[in-house]
């Protein structure tokens, strides 16, 4: 569990350095939320039966945005390789990616 927080908050502070990211994918989400209602017209039955979708479609592409970032810095300054070989499971490390990266991408998009 230890391993677990400690990579937990150290993603968290490395998301937080570059806060330039989480806002970027919000502006991207809030980009394709309003320019998409101009690109199928103004009639509200229409709008009102694809929102949803729309939202669910953004919400996505906005996340998929910085999915590749997240092993690429620790591949890159070879943190991943210790990670790798760490007596902890691989499953408990990656789970701690992935929730800090849900914390830094998800949460953002949902409090919007």
């Amino acid at each position: 569990m230890g391993a677990f927080l400690s990579l937990l908050r150290r993603d968290l502070r490395l998301a937080l350095r570059q806060g330039s990211d989480s806002l970027m994918i919000v502006i991207f989400f809030v980009v394709v939320v309003v320019l998409f209602p101009l690109a199928i017209g103004p009639e509200q039955k229409i709008l009102s039966r694809v929102s949803a979708g729309i939202i669910w479609v953004a919400a996505l592409l906005a996340a998929m945005l910085s999915m590749d970032r997240l092993f690429e810095t620790d591949y890159d300054d070879g943190s991943l390789d210790l990670l790798v070989l760490a007596p902890h499971p691989i499953e408990i490390l990656v789970l701690a990616k992935v929730l800090a990266h849900w914390l830094t991408t998800g949460l953002p998009l949902i409090i919007i």
